[in-house]
């Protein structure tokens, strides 16, 4: 854990102690989404159950063409223009890259987002709280509750920001690519929340696993 800076340890700790000290903000962000007595109509729209059902295609087919790309360009083509061309543009791909990404995806998202807080931490999501129409009562993040909830934290948010690490992690040349990641992300995170499936600390959470997740992985190579 030394590989993060005093600054960042910071920003780490004064963000959880922000997220327990004022969990009203999560129940403000999501009141924005919510009408009394509609609900959360931004959930089930076409553009909201695409982005749903959108990330698991996004992510398979990401790390498939990764490892396509690279067991061309290293076994079959290495001398190409094409091959040449791809380390160019996407100067990290590398099959150590392409391990510590499957290591990364299987890690935060996989286990400790979706196998580890939401199978254990038993937060209820939005829509299932008294304040936004449902039954359960309200638990800020990263205290444990006994309602079988699955909102703490957000595993296509994790996915999503996976896709960030992605484009950092392969130093492309194009920032396009980083960009569109962010975007795209972005969409994931507000859509989880608008539908009333996440609160605000559901996806701050995700997120910052997946990064510090990629510092820790990446470490070596982002200090070369």
């Amino acid at each position: 854990m030394r590989n993060l800076t005093v600054t960042q340890w910071i920003i780490i700790i004064a963000s959880v102690n922000l997220l327990l000290a004022w969990p009203q903000l999560d129940l403000m962000i999501t009141q924005w989404f919510y009408q009394p007595g509609s609900g959360f109509i931004m959930r089930g729209q076409w553009w909201e159950r695409l982005l749903y059902h959108s990330i698991g295609y996004v992510i398979a087919g990401v790390l498939l063409s990764l490892i396509a790309i690279w067991w061309i360009t290293r076994r079959h083509f290495h001398s190409s223009p094409f091959a040449h061309a791809i380390h160019r543009n996407l100067p990290g791909l590398t099959g150590r890259t392409l391990l510590l990404l499957l290591a990364l995806l299987v890690t935060v998202p996989g286990l400790i987002v979706n196998q580890g807080l939401k199978e254990h931490c038993g937060r209820a999501r939005p829509i299932e709280t008294v304040q936004f129409g449902g039954m359960k009562r309200f638990t800020p993040a990263f205290i444990p509750s006994d309602q079988s909830g699955g909102s703490f934290s957000s595993g296509h948010a994790a996915a999503a920001f996976y896709l960030i690490a992605v484009a950092a992690a392969l130093q492309a040349t194009q920032r396009r690519w980083l960009i569109l990641a962010t975007l795209y992300a972005s969409a994931i995170a507000l859509s989880r929340i608008a539908s009333g499936s996440h609160f605000l600390s559901d996806v701050i959470v995700s997120g910052g696993l997946v990064w510090l997740g990629w510092r820790l992985l990446f470490y070596q190579s982002l200090t070369k």
